[in-house]
């Protein structure tokens, strides 16, 4: 069925090589552009200054007293603004990260942009690296490996760009989690899952591999390196990073992530933020009048229950799949959607999780036969990401897209893709 692609595939090492040097070309020239690493940066700098980290004041201030598009312009609320677009609650991690990122303060902005923009491309070749060459993951006798990562590229390529544009962390998440499953050591596997789960909450759902693998005393280790890890910055300064841990659990876990009203912007494609711009007035007061949302308007209250309904819709079949055997990389790429998904705030680059869900995709079908119209379907739901971008369809058929939050129901076919096809794949194997 595929040997009308063996010649690409045959130049699939020169393809890649271009790849690589484009992707590290691009990040050389854009790291000294506006992003998102500046977070980082000011925020590792409030440890020598004893600012706070969060400062989500502000950010409160101005949601209780801009109602309408009118308000924005309004003088007195324009110092407020200002202090929103620098770096007013946008660092939203936990205090170890910006305690990690300390010594990079060293170097200017631009210098230690680009040094992280490298580290970043350094870390996408490793995770590809181990992909490529992970045994469990890649099927018996496949005949396009060059093809299927090359593709897994193509496919990522938004979500790379994205990721590339906004200087982001989530690449290293990415291996942080990929080298704490694959790793034999499980002392080692428990402290770098502990790790990517100290600087951002969401590799969390990562314990479940460990659970049905049922590797515990890596669960321990798991546990034991929470306490290692955010015990460093106590050290260094225990009342700042005990104020600061205070403000991350409060202000983070126990407001901003569930409070739908705090950053549902076009951009924000998690469920969270779907149901905020779907029903609720004023979660984007900028587009949702553009747009006509919300559809209707409904309480909290009902918008948490039909959260609760869309995490069993998502959360059955993955428990059912924990009680199938030989199904580790289906439930890894199930959670890496999940995690994506549900998260208070996934901005497009933050879908650059696709990587293993779709490298595991694409294997599969490789490996099998498939009908041509599920490999049409399939084909369109990769590509939906790319062909949602303004270089195919205009800024306002993307716009208008990006508030219908089309990456949440990209990845969320994705996700039931492989559901079928895992329950599948048991089933002809019973």
């Amino acid at each position: 069925m595929w040997k009308f692609l063996e010649p690409m595939e045959r130049q699939g090492k020169w393809i890649l090589a271009v790849l690589f040097l484009f992707l590290l070309v691009t990040s050389v020239k854009r790291s000294h552009q506006k992003s998102d690493f500046l977070d980082y940066y000011h925020a590792s700098e409030r440890w020598g200054t004893g600012e706070n980290l969060y400062r989500f004041d502000v950010a409160f201030e101005l949601q209780s007293k801009i109602k309408t598009a009118e308000d924005l312009f309004l003088p007195e609320n324009l110092p407020l603004l200002l202090s929103l677009q620098n770096e007013t609650a946008t660092y939203i991690y936990p205090p170890l990260f910006s305690f990690l990122l300390i010594p990079i303060t060293m170097l200017s902005e631009n210098n230690a942009a680009l040094l992280f923009e490298i580290l970043s491309w350094i870390s996408l070749l490793t995770i590809l690296y181990l992909l490529f060459h992970n045994k469990e993951l890649n099927l018996p006798k496949t005949k396009y490996p060059y093809l299927i990562l090359i593709s897994t590229i193509l496919f990522n390529f938004r979500f790379i760009e994205s990721h590339i544009q906004n200087n982001q962390v989530g690449i290293i998440l990415i291996l942080l989690v990929l080298v704490s499953i694959l790793i034999k050591n499980h002392a080692l596997g428990g402290l770098l899952l502990s790790l990517a789960v100290s600087i951002k909450i969401t590799p969390l759902v990562f314990l479940f591999v460990f659970l049905y693998e049922k590797q515990f005393s890596r669960i321990v280790w798991f546990f034991v390196g929470l306490v290692l890890w955010n015990a460093i910055p106590l050290v260094y300064n225990w009342d700042y990073t005990m104020q600061m841990s205070e403000e991350w659990i409060t202000q983070i876990l126990g407001n901003a992530l569930n409070n739908p009203l705090l950053r549902s912007w076009k951009n924000n494609q998690s469920l969270t933020s779907t149901l905020a711009k779907y029903f609720v007035s004023g979660a984007d007061f900028i587009n949702q009048p553009t747009y006509g949302l919300p559809f209707l308007n409904l309480s909290l209250s009902v918008l948490k229950f039909i959260q609760i309904g869309f995490i069993l819709v998502f959360g059955i079949p993955l428990l059912l799949l924990w009680r199938k055997p030989n199904q580790k990389w289906a439930i890894i790429s199930l959670l890496f959607l999940i995690s994506a998904i549900f998260s208070g705030i996934s901005w497009i680059h933050s879908y650059i999780v696709c990587l293993v869900p779709i490298y595991y995709i694409l294997n599969q079908v490789f490996h099998d036969e498939i009908d041509r119209k599920s490999l049409y379907f399939l084909i369109f739901v990769l590509s939906l990401p790319m062909l949602s971008h303004r270089t195919f369809v205009g800024q306002k058929v993307e716009s208008l897209l990006s508030m219908l939050s089309i990456l949440f129901y990209s990845s969320s076919l994705l996700y039931f893709y492989i559901v079928r096809s895992a329950f599948h794949e048991n089933k002809n194997r019973d």
